[in-house]
């Protein structure tokens, strides 16, 4: 038995902690490729993984991703190979440009696991691919092409979160444009409709989140007084799936929002008085136009569990969430300033049925309390958008080098002082 270049097999691969990810309970072979390069070789299907610094050895540098596309799933598929090289779950499938096969690259430690026969089509097809600069970060490809194949079924094509100008580009543009969409009565209107659905998933949330029962709808939510135990069992179990599946793709971000929002339930439901969990679930219809809102735009830059597809859906999901949070943060702004502005009322019933009503009415709050109180959150969340907007810039230059307009306009300078020198 002969390995990829000829050299026989040694002991398993010290480079993974996992098994073939065909076989499954096949363990890897150490086998030396080239002159310091070790894959491991699954001596059953003759499969082969790939640490990511080692790739672009093996590929002799050339570009990787632009030989390979992200394969299309049919939503539902299963993806779910568990990576050699980390144990993720978190494998996706690429297709070869020039030449017939698959392989697969895990998406947190960027491992390629290639079937039999896939590396001599990868060899091929990165000869005839572009040369791409030798570097020591190699990035996981994860093409935007979408194939439109339609004998394919229903495809979906993952997109990085850490490429691309669109991924800078898209955060401060509906933010600017939901600003002038504010900035006339029409339009305020209008954000205050797109806004209504947060408003009452608002309510909603703080209900779950003390394990009370809460249907939301249009213009109300509906909600138990009494506490469920069932509630708090579905809550908590939805929390453990997100946290389990974003730990498992090595999701820290995701992982964090799971941490929280467990948190969250634990105090609302173990801790604080029936009544003071009452008084946050009026207090969160209009606290998740600024907090959801913000949220949508944070996680623009940030990936959740593969599963939700957020790649595709936080461009959706962004358009509604500038105009709520703009709208809000506006809303208050005034409000604090002028107390008359106060969103007093209810969408249905009597006007005593509105939520600032029923909070300056029966849990104390003065008019002056909840402006601030809302206007403080909302700067609050414009912190956290600019952050993960800066994080988002200094990832791209990380993993891109310099912004694309800035780096052609010094090259156009440049070329354009060659003639004088």
């Amino acid at each position: 038995m002969h390995g990829v270049c000829g050299v026989a097999p040694k002991a398993r691969y010290t480079g993974i902690v996992g098994n073939c990810p065909t076989c499954v309970a096949m363990p890897l072979e150490d086998y030396a490729a080239t002159s310091g390069v070790h894959v491991g070789l699954c001596k059953h299907c003759r499969g082969m993984f790939v640490r990511r610094e080692d790739i672009r050895t093996l590929t002799g540098g050339a570009s990787l991703t632009h030989a390979t596309d992200a394969a299309p799933l049919a939503l539902g598929d299963d993806d779910s190979h568990a990576c050699p090289g980390c144990e993720a779950p978190a494998m996706e499938p690429l297709s070869l440009k020039e030449s017939a096969g698959e392989l697969w690259q895990c998406r947190p430690c960027g491992g390629l696991w290639l079937p039999e026969g896939a590396f001599f089509a990868l060899r091929r097809s990165v000869r005839t691919a572009p040369a791409a600069p030798v570097g020591p970060r190699v990035s996981a490809p994860r093409s935007s092409v979408v194939d439109r194949n339609p004998g394919r079924g229903l495809a979906h094509s993952r997109s990085r979160f850490d490429a691309g100008v669109e991924n800078l580009v898209g955060v401060p543009l509906v933010m600017a444009i939901s600003a002038l969409v504010c900035a006339t009565p029409l339009g305020r209107l209008f954000a205050a409709m797109v806004g209504m659905p947060f408003h009452e998933l608002g309510h909603a949330a703080a209900s779950w989140l003390s394990s009370r029962i809460a249907v939301p709808l249009p213009f109300f939510t509906f909600w138990l007084d009494a506490q469920s135990v069932l509630m708090g069992l579905l809550v908590a179990g939805a929390l453990g799936w997100l946290g389990y599946r974003a730990h498992q793709e090595g999701n820290r971000f995701a992982t964090g929002v799971a941490a929280t929002l467990f948190v969250a339930q634990l105090v609302l439901t173990l801790v604080l008085p029936a009544d003071t969990t009452r008084m946050w679930q009026i207090l969160s219809g209009a606290l998740a136009e600024l907090l959801l809102g913000a949220f949508l735009l944070v996680a623009f830059h940030f990936p959740l569990p593969d599963r939700l597809r957020w790649d595709f859906w936080r461009w959706v999901a962004i358009v509604p969430a500038a105009l709520c949070f703009t709208h809000a943060l506006r809303l208050w702004h005034v409000a604090a300033n002028d107390l008359s502005q106060m969103p007093w009322g209810a969408a249905l019933g009597a006007d005593s049925d509105g939520d600032m009503n029923r909070l300056v009415g029966q849990f104390g709050w003065s008019a002056q309390e909840l402006a601030a109180f809302y206007l403080h959150v909302g700067y609050a969340c414009t912190a956290a958008i600019a952050v993960a907007y800066g994080y988002a810039w200094w990832r791209y230059r990380q993993t891109n080098g310099s912004f694309p307009a800035f780096g052609q306009w010094r090259r156009r300078v440049r070329d354009a002082q060659e003639p004088s020198r």
